[in-house]
C-alpha cells in the first residue's frame, strides 16, 4: 500500500475516534454533573431521607370463619373493605393527622383523640383510625401521604351478614377485644374483633382466625418499599348451623311488627330450626368500631331490640303450663282422668277468689275436657291436691327452672318458686295462694320460649328430652323420662282436641296436622269489672301458643309468644300455624336445586362436625 493510500484509510478512522472520544467525555462530564448534584447540591435532603427510612409492623388479622344455615345459604361471611392505618411513633403531630382524617371524613376528632387515648406503648402496632373507607376516602389519604407519611391504607375484611336482623340473634355481632383480655394474651392485636353475642361468641375459639404479621421497609413519604418479612395469617373455620332460613323467614313474617319469640325445634333431634327474637337489630353496625349515636339508639330503645327473647326473656308461662301439671296429678296418682270438677266460673281458695278465664264458667269437665278448654278452676283444685313442693319437682322434671342447654350463652334458667326460694332469695313467707297461680302458669313461675319448645318435643317424642343445638350437638343420649305411656297419650289426645275439638282453643289452626296448648299469661291483675282489651297495650296480656307437627309422626316442636298479644287462640296460635305450614309444605314440594350443604370441616378442626341435617 502506498503513502497516498494510507493517509487517505486513517482519516476517517481519525474521525471516528475523535466522535467517541468527545461523546464518551460528555456522558463523563453529566456523571460528574450528576454526582456534584447528588453530594454537594442535596447531598443533605438525600442523606436524611435514606436515614428516615423505617420498618413498619403490618398486623395481619385472620378472617373469621363464615357461617351457614342448614341448608348451606349464608348467615355470615367477610366482604374486602378498606382501613386508615396510623402509625403513632412516627406520627410529628397527632393534631394535625386527627385534623387531615376529619376533614377527609375519615374519622370525627373525637373517635381520633379516643383511639389515640387506647394506644398502648410500645406494641409498634399502627392504629385503625378509618373502617370500611370509601374509594375517596381511599384516595384522599394516598394523594396526601407526602404530607402525612404516618397514615397508610390497607385491605382488610368486614364481617357481613346477609339477612340482617332476621338472624341477629342467633349469628350474633362483634365487638373490639377488651383491654383485659389483651393483658391475659399478649399476642392478641389490639384491634382484634371477637365474637360478642349468638354464634359468633359461643363458637369464637372454632370461628377465629389468628393473626399474622408482615414487616415491611418504608420510605420516609411513607411509600412502601419491599417487605422484609411475614408470617400469613390463618383463616377461621367454617361452621354450619341447624338453622333453616326460610322457617325463620316465615317466623318474621308472621310475626309482623309486634315484640314476641319463635322458637322451633326438630322434635327427634333437639336441632333448632327457628330462634326469633322480635324486635331485632342490624349486627352491621357492631361490624367495627359501634358509635356512640347507634349506642345510644339501641340503648334507649325502650322495645330492648338487643334482648334474645327467645332464651333471655322470662314469662309466666299461663296455661301452657297444664299439660305438664296434669302428668303431675296423674303420676302422683291424685287424678282419676274421669272424674270430674264443676266449674262456675272461680272458686274461694285460702280466702281469696280465684276466677276462671271463662266467667261463666265450664260445667262439669274431667281432665282431658279442662284440658282441651283451659279450664282454670280444675287446675286450682289439682294444684291444691299436688302442693307447691311436687308442683315444683314435676316442673322441674320437665326442665323448666333451668337452662336447656342450647349452644349458645346468656340463656335465663327462668324461675320455680317455692317456699324455700321464697325466704333464701325474697326473704319473704311463701304465701299459699301463690301455688295456686303457680298451678295455671302465673305467680313465681317464669319460663323462656326454648323451655317451653323443649318441654313440647318431649310430650311429641314420647318422653325423650332432647338438648337443643344450634352448631354442636351433645355427645351424650338424650335421656328418656319415666313417664306412664297411658298418661302421656291421654295429655297429647286431648292437645290434639285443643286445636281440632269443637270447643278447643287453637281452632284457627285446625287446617294443619297441629296438637299444642295456648295460654294467655296476665301482665297486670285485672280490676273488677274491667275486660282484658280494655287494658292500655303494655299491660294486655301475653299470648302463647306451644304444640307440634305432624300429629302422626311428630318432626316439629313450636312454641310462640306474642308479648301483650292478647289471647293465645287468636295472636300466638297463627304465627306458629305459619310455621308449620311451610315446614310442611316444603316436605311436600322439595326443592329442585336444593342448595349445597354446609361445608365440611377441615381436618384439623379442634371440634367434631356440627350437627346440620
Amino acid at each position: 500500500m502506498s503513502d497516498v493510500e494510507l493517509r487517505e484509510n486513517i482519516g476517517p478512522l481519525r474521525k471516528r475516534l475523535t466522535i467517541l472520544f468527545l461523546v464518551v467525555f460528555a456522558v463523563l462530564g453529566l456523571l460528574h454533573l450528576r454526582l456534584i448534584d447528588l453530594q454537594l447540591v442535596h447531598g443533605a435532603e438525600w442523606r436524611d431521607l435514606a436515614e428516615n427510612n423505617r420498618l413498619r409492623r403490618l398486623p395481619m388479622p385472620g378472617p373469621r370463619g363464615w357461617i351457614y344455615d342448614r341448608r348451606g345459604r349464608v348467615l355470615a361471611g367477610n366482604v374486602p373493605s378498606f382501613e386508615a392505618l396510623l402509625f403513632p411513633d412516627e406520627t410529628e403531630s397527632f393534631a394535625e393527622a386527627g385534623l387531615f382524617l376529619a376533614r377527609s371524613g375519615v374519622a370525627d376528632l373525637g373517635t381520633f383523640n379516643e383511639r389515640i387515648s387506647e394506644r398502648r406503648i410500645g406494641r409498634m402496632a399502627p392504629l385503625v383510625v378509618g373502617e370500611d373507607l370509601s374509594w375517596n376516602q381511599v384516595a384522599a389519604i394516598r394523594s396526601h401521604l407526602s404530607d402525612h407519611p404516618e397514615l397508610s391504607v390497607v385491605n382488610r375484611f368486614r364481617r357481613h351478614y346477609p339477612f340482617g336482623e332476621l338472624t341477629a340473634h342467633v349469628v350474633g355481632h362483634l365487638r373490639p377485644i377488651s383491654q383485659l383480655e389483651i393483658d391475659a394474651d399478649p399476642g392478641l392485636e389490639p384491634d382484634t374483633m371477637v365474637g360478642a353475642t349468638g354464634i359468633e361468641a359461643s363458637e369464637e375459639s372454632f370461628i377465629a382466625g389468628k393473626s399474622g404479621e408482615r414487616w415491611v421497609m418504608a420510605s420516609a413519604s411513607g411509600r412502601q418499599l419491599g417487605v422484609v418479612s411475614e408470617i400469613p395469617p390463618r383463616a377461621g373455620h367454617d361452621i354450619g348451623l341447624t338453622l333453616d332460613i326460610e322457617l325463620q323467614e316465615a317466623a318474621a313474617e308472621a310475626l309482623g311488627d309486634r315484640s314476641g319469640a319463635v322458637v322451633a325445634i326438630d322434635a327427634r333431634s333437639g336441632a333448632v330450626r327457628v330462634l326469633y327474637s322480635a324486635p331485632s337489630f342490624d349486627p352491621k353496625v357492631f361490624g367495627g368500631r359501634l358509635s356512640r349515636t347507634d349506642w345510644l339508639a339501641l340503648q334507649d330503645n325502650p322495645l330492648h331490640p338487643l334482648q334474645n327473647r327467645c332464651l333471655q326473656g322470662v314469662y309466666p308461662p299461663g296455661s301452657t303450663i297444664k299439660p305438664f301439671l296434669a302428668l303431675a296429678g296423674l303420676g302422683e296418682g291424685l287424678v282419676d282422668p274421669t272424674a270430674t270438677v264443676y266449674c262456675n266460673g272461680s272458686i274461694v281458695l285460702h280466702g281469696h277468689r280465684f276466677r276462671c278465664w271463662r266467667r261463666g264458667g265450664h260445667g262439669f269437665v274431667d281432665l282431658e275436657r279442662a284440658l282441651y278448654e283451659s279450664c282454670d278452676v280444675y287446675f286450682y283444685l289439682l294444684g291444691q291436691r299436688l302442693g307447691i313442693d311436687s308442683m315444683a319437682q314435676w316442673l322441674e322434671f320437665f326442665g323448666f327452672g333451668q337452662r336447656t342447654g342450647l349452644d349458645l350463652k346468656y340463656e335465663s334458667a327462668g324461675l320455680v318458686g317455692t317456699p324455700e326460694w321464697s325466704r333464701t332469695v325474697r326473704g319473704t313467707p311463701w304465701y299459699p295462694g301463690e301455688a295456686v297461680s303457680v298451678s295455671i302458669g302465673q305467680g313465681p313461675l317464669l319460663a323462656t320460649v326454648i323451655q317451653l319448645a323443649r318441654a313440647y318435643a318431649t310430650l311429641a317424642n314420647g318422653g325423650i328430652q332432647v338438648t337443643p343445638h344450634l352448631a354442636s350437638p351433645p355427645d351424650e343420649i338424650a335421656p328418656k323420662l319415666q313417664i306412664n305411656r297411658g298418661d302421656l297419650d291421654l295429655v297429647t289426645s286431648a292437645l290434639e282436641q285443643v286445636v281440632h275439638g269443637a270447643s278447643g282453643t287453637a281452632r284457627r289452626v285446625a287446617y294443619l296436622p297441629i296438637a299444642g296448648k295456648t295460654g294467655t299469661a296476665q301482665v297486670a291483675r285485672l280490676q273488677d269489672g274491667v275486660k282484658p282489651d280494655e287494658l292500655a297495650p303494655e299491660l294486655q296480656h301475653h299470648a302463647w301458643f306451644a304444640g307440634w307437627a305432624p300429629l302422626d309422626q311428630p318432626e316439629l316442636a313450636i312454641a310462640v309468644i306474642v308479648e301483650h298479644g292478647g289471647g293465645g287462640g287468636s295472636a300466638a296460635a297463627p304465627v306458629a300455624g305459619k310455621v308449620i305450614e311451610a315446614y310442611l309444605q316444603r316436605n311436600e314440594s322439595p326443592e329442585t336445586n336444593p342448595p349445597k350443604p354446609p361445608p365440611v370441616k377441615t381436618p384439623d378442626s379442634p371440634r367434631p362436625s356440627a350437627e346440620a341435617g
